[in-house]
């Protein structure tokens, strides 16, 4: 959804007790107010920094003024909360493993499934990078041998 927000999907939309969300700046503000009352933010990654094949300072600086600023007691007054999650500090911590196992597990079991935009072969890691970097796809860009 873009644009300004729509005051009647807004209790539809507060239903959310999680909201995990990669892409930073002002999606943290919409990704908040979707929460519900003891509701969590996730931070974990800040992809609307990245603007195609080129760095643009200006969209970087741009989207760090877009960071709402979080204090304590705005988070207690909401009953929300945020976090923010390096998934590469966890992999030493052995959390990551842990949790990957489980997470296959459940796929197995087929209890999730995952999307799956588009599937490359390993040769062509080039052109399934830059369909990320386009921001083309809707999903998960596999690699496959």
């Amino acid at each position: 959804m873009s644009g300004a927000w729509r005051h009647d999907l807004i209790p539809v939309l507060s239903l959310t007790g999680v909201v995990l969300d990669a892409l930073g700046g002002k999606d943290w503000r919409k990704g908040y107010r979707l929460l519900r009352p003891a509701g969590r933010l996730v931070a974990f990654g800040f992809a609307n920094m990245s603007s195609g094949n080129t760095r643009n300072i200006f969209r970087m600086i741009r989207q760090i003024v877009t960071v709402p600023l979080f204090t304590p007691m705005g988070l207690m007054d909401k009953n929300r909360s945020v976090a923010g999650v390096n998934l590469g500090h966890l992999w030493d911590d052995s959390f990551l493993p842990v949790a990957m196992n489980r997470l296959l597990i459940l796929y197995r079991e087929g209890q999730i499934r995952p999307h799956i935009d588009s599937s490359f072969p390993f040769a062509q890691a080039a052109q399934a990078h830059l369909r990320l970097q386009e921001w083309k796809n809707i999903g998960n860009v596999v690699l496959v041998p």
